[in-house]
């Protein structure tokens, strides 16, 4: 949403701010991949949080320390992708 706000369009008309915008989500979502091998919640935690079983292990593994590891990743990566402008 970062990058969409800072690179988006206000116009329907503006393509040149619609396809930078497309860009950076691709690049952020490519160096996601490349660190942790997917984009997937599911894959990254093995895990499927829409059945209750596997939300309780969740809890029981204590994964959000996990998951706080990929938020902080898309943070650093939207953290420089607007640097870069």
């Amino acid at each position: 949403m970062a990058l969409g706000f800072y690179y988006g369009r206000t116009e329907a008309g503006e393509k040149e701010k619609r396809e930078k915008t497309y860009a950076k989500v691709q690049e952020m979502l490519r160096e996601f991949e490349e660190d942790f091998g997917t984009i997937q919640c599911k894959n990254l935690i093995q895990l499927n949080l829409l059945d209750p079983a596997d939300r309780q292990k969740f809890q029981e593994m204590k994964l959000i320390n996990r998951c706080s590891r990929f938020v902080a990743k898309s943070v650093e990566s939207v953290r420089r992708l607007l640097i870069e402008r």
